[in-house]
């Protein structure tokens, strides 16, 4: 058996379900999972899970487990979702068994700390600026104002905030232009800045456990996050790319420092230089998987199979 944990709405987890033929049990987000028993002693140890689909999961019997967003729910209230949590932990994160990916619990995206490793390792990154100061701000925006300008992006993996009259999306990266600039109060929340770099193209990198999938995304207009292009990509072309050797090594190192053998990490290349940009644990990787014709879910089902 294999045990998923995903996403509620994930195209290529379904396309890797498809390829698994051996039985599985899936964890979505929200879905409601019930501990039906954990019994242990010297002479052997059970561990039944039960939803409102399936009934008696032995959990003993997983093979490997494949993190990819999600969590255990108990569907009723924080604490029984926190006992679970810890129960769940105890028994499956202790398990000697093949484990792809990391529990999104255990790695809040911290792009500040990734970029410092990647520095480390050689990768050059972008200008960054971090700050809650008007004064700051205006004076890095003046250095890159003639150049390509700066954009703004957010720091914690949350894609939204909501106080008592509006919901705020975080999603995009987007430029910061003088009319930002202008209304600004003085101190405002703390905020994570960049120079811009204007890319000859991106590349959304794929590294599943050892190996890396890479593609170059060209973008044909002057759209600074090319994730809105998605739906429609038109105006993107998409192509298998092999990066260097010496950027691959350090890449990788960067994922061993997080202890990842999952994700995706993006990557631009502008004037005969590679720049890292950030490092997605649950990364979405269909688009790019079907127009390379990569066919990762037939690879990552077989490691899960395998259970090496």
């Amino acid at each position: 058996m294999v045990l998923i944990y995903s996403k509620d709405v994930d195209d290529f987890v379904n396309n890797v379900i498809d390829y698994l033929n051996i039985d599985f049990f899936r964890i979505g987000e929200f879905d409601k999972v019930e501990i039906e028993s954990m019994n242990f002693s010297n002479e052997s140890s059970s561990y039944i899970l039960k939803n409102e689909y399936l009934k008696n999961i032995e959990l003993e019997k997983i093979r490997s487990i494949w993190f990819n967003g999600g969590c255990i729910n108990s569907g009723t209230d924080d604490y029984e979702n926190k006992c679970y949590e810890v129960l769940n932990d105890a028994f499956v994160l202790q398990k000697p068994i093949k484990k792809i990916g990391k529990r999104i619990a255990d790695f809040e995206t911290n792009r500040l700390d990734m970029m410092i490793e990647a520095k480390q390792q050689g990768l050059k990154i972008p200008h960054t600026l971090i700050t809650g100061g008007k004064e700051k701000l205006l004076k890095f925006y003046k250095k890159y104002e003639n150049k390509n300008g700066i954009i703004s992006k957010r720091i914690l993996d949350s894609y939204f905030y909501e106080d008592d009259e509006f919901l705020y999306n975080f999603n995009s990266t987007f430029q910061i232009t003088s009319e930002i600039l202008s209304e600004l109060p003085n101190e405002y929340t703390i905020s994570f800045f960049q120079e811009r770099i204007i890319a000859d193209f991106e590349i959304r990198v794929i590294y599943i456990d050892g190996t890396f999938y890479s593609a170059a995304v060209h973008n044909f207009d002057d759209n600074i996050d090319i994730r809105s292009k998605f739906r429609n990509m038109d105006s993107l072309r998409i192509v298998p790319f092999q990066l260097p050797l010496n950027i691959m090594n350090k890449l990788e190192n960067v994922f061993k420092k997080f202890n990842l053998n999952y994700g995706s990490a993006d990557l631009m290349y502008s004037n005969d230089e590679y720049y890292f940009l950030e490092i997605n644990p649950t990364g979405q990787i269909s688009f790019i998987n079907n127009v390379c014709n990569f066919k990762l879910e037939n690879k990552l089902a077989e490691i899960l199979k395998n259970g090496k």
